[in-house]
């Protein structure tokens, strides 16, 4: 590095400090808060972020004021969107509703609920689309057991919901969380899952908190997690299942796709659904890396640094050649305004193949179809497992 360059990159973290604290990547794509000045240092960092389980958690949303029904947080573009959220902060979660009211620098809104914690003026935390927080039946009034799936790393938990209204047949459906989150992700969407007549199993994978550690303690973006949904799908077919419908969100869309390049299914496999699957890494990291002004010079290291401890090629990050292989049904969400998974890719990848069923969104963001319209992207997915 250069000394006229000193300067510059220093201006450029600093802005980056700024936009990354109010961005709360957290998801499938979440890069960083703090960067080292270097091309080197930076890259290292930069991949360690996108690879690492256990990152720093930002709380960029203060509360301003809370009183009765209503909560006055920091005005951010999530804060300012009017769906369900939940505002989560060391301790303590809530569920936000609608947007009552909004200046430059606050935003009011309903508060539906507290579900842990005491909410005061002062807290700061976060903002998430998951809205629900427990199990099944604490969030969602549904019955179910707690399973244990062998895993190739040890035992995975899971839960196990039976349908409503009625016996269960003999397909399951499998659900896969995204990069980071957990279970509980699978909650706005399980009671219309267990509507549909067939159980549910909702699973965890290697580096969630209750289930084992990768060996180097690292995410491996689909490549050794989709190990994990194969388990799962065996223990179904050992439990009677006759065949399944796999569901991934996320970072769990691309575990199920890394599945597919490596799974005769033979049959077995009924149907998918995918909600803003990550379709091509490669452009996910470059589309957050652009919204935080990181040099691209900086992006191009982290890149070839996470290939190198992944031990894939760029290409193997790239799932859009999986559709011409496609010979099930498949339901996909997309939203044009996911800020944190690549849409395009994943569009790209729906119109290649005519099995997929398109369901496009706007202003909702990353895997929140389900929050910008709950009743539509229900309808869908209903509609979707009726036909199926």
């Amino acid at each position: 590095m250069t000394a006229e360059s000193q300067p510059l990159q220093a201006a450029a973290v600093r802005k980056w400090q700024r936009r990354a604290a109010y961005a709360g990547l957290a998801g499938a794509a979440g890069l960083a808060v703090l960067l080292p000045t270097g091309t080197a240092g930076a890259g290292w960092f930069l991949a360690g972020q996108v690879l690492n389980v256990n990152g720093t958690r930002v709380y960029p949303v203060r509360v301003r004021a809370h009183a009765g029904r209503r909560i006055t947080l920091t005005r951010t573009p999530d804060t300012a969107r009017s769906i369900p959220l939940s505002f989560v902060w060391a301790g303590g979660h809530a569920r936000l509703g609608a947007v009552i009211s909004l200046d430059r620098m606050t935003v009011t809104r309903e508060v539906e609920s507290v579900t842990r914690g005491t909410l005061v003026a002062g807290v700061r935390g976060y903002t998430s689309g998951y809205v629900f927080e427990g199990d099944p039946m604490s969030a969602r009034d549904l019955p179910f057991d707690e399973v244990t799936v062998p895993g190739e790393l040890g035992d995975l938990p899971a839960w196990l919901v039976p349908p409503t209204g009625g016996p269960a047949d003999d397909t399951w459906i499998i659900a896969v969380h995204g990069r980071g989150a957990p279970r509980g992700e699978a909650l706005r969407a399980l009671p219309t899952l267990a509507a549909s007549g067939h159980r549910t199993l909702v699973v965890s994978y290697r580096n969630d908190a209750d289930a084992p550690p990768s060996p180097d303690h690292r995410f491996h973006l689909g490549h050794t997690e989709w190990r994990d949904v194969h388990a799962a799908i065996d223990y179904a077919r050992s439990a009677g299942a006759r065949d399944i419908i796999l569901m991934g969100w996320s970072m769990g869309g691309a575990a199920i796709l890394n599945l597919l390049q490596r799974w005769n299914h033979g049959g077995f496999l009924r149907a998918l659904v995918l909600d803003c699957p990550v379709v091509d890494w490669n452009e996910t990291l470059r589309m957050n890396a652009r919204q935080l002004n990181v040099p691209p010079v900086w992006t191009w290291t982290a890149m070839r640094l996470i290939q190198h401890r992944l031990g894939v090629r760029g290409s193997d990050l790239d799932y859009r050649h999986v559709a011409a292989t496609l010979d099930v049904p498949t339901l996909v969400y997309v939203d044009h305004d996911d800020r944190t998974v690549a849409p395009a890719p994943t569009i790209e990848f729906a119109h290649a193949s005519p099995y997929v069923t398109l369901v496009e969104t706007r202003e909702a963001g990353h895997c929140r179809g389900w929050n910008r319209d709950p009743a539509a992207y229900e309808h869908h997915l209903s509609t979707f497992l009726k036909s199926v």
